[in-house]
């Protein structure tokens, strides 16, 4: 699934303008959410939107690991406070879209101008081929107007190669 930098939350991404993580992941793993019930997530009620988001994640991998047991002591957190089917769900599809859209986030930018990474590649597994979350665009280099990848193309390029040679975590750092 390539991320569409088209997609208004992203061109029009600034500082101090909140970025729209959950709407960007419904928007990108769209083709999966009609898959299961023919209609775009905000249509559904939660009860139907929490089971297909779930049935989503268990295609999904980080890392080359399910989704599901890279999470796994997360979501056993939140079963034990008590938290709805939907709230699980709703909250993992969170983390996740920060995971996979923090480069695009101008508020996450360092002093120095550089978009923030993270070290977790996702992709929907889907029979036995993996459908990686990446983003393929390009940005015009010199006069000659050449197009070269854009820099965040660059890092989910990176992801892809360092995931292939199996140097990403297999296992969610505790913070």
């Amino acid at each position: 699934m390539i991320i569409n930098v088209e997609n208004p939350i992203i061109s029009y991404a600034d500082k101090g303008k909140p970025f729209q993580y959950e709407k960007l992941f419904y928007a990108t793993i769209e083709p999966y959410i009609l898959e299961f019930k023919n209609c775009r997530l905000d249509k559904l009620t939660e009860e139907d939107a929490a089971r297909c988001l779930a049935r989503i994640f268990k295609k999904m991998e980080v890392n080359g690991v399910p989704v599901l047991d890279f999470f796994k002591a997360d979501l056993d957190k939140m079963k034990e406070q008590g938290q709805s089917q939907y709230e699980i769900t709703t909250k993992l599809a969170s983390d996740i879209a920060h995971d996979i859209f923090c480069c695009f986030d101008k508020n996450l930018y360092d002093e120095n101008g550089e978009f923030a990474v993270c070290d977790r590649i996702y992709c929907v597994v889907k029979d036995g081929v993996k459908d990686f979350i990446y983003c393929d665009s390009t940005v015009k280099e010199g006069k000659l107007a050449r197009k070269k990848p854009s820099p965040e193309a660059e890092y989910f390029a990176e992801l892809m190669k360092f995931n292939a040679m199996g140097k990403l975590p297999k296992a969610k750092d505790k913070y």
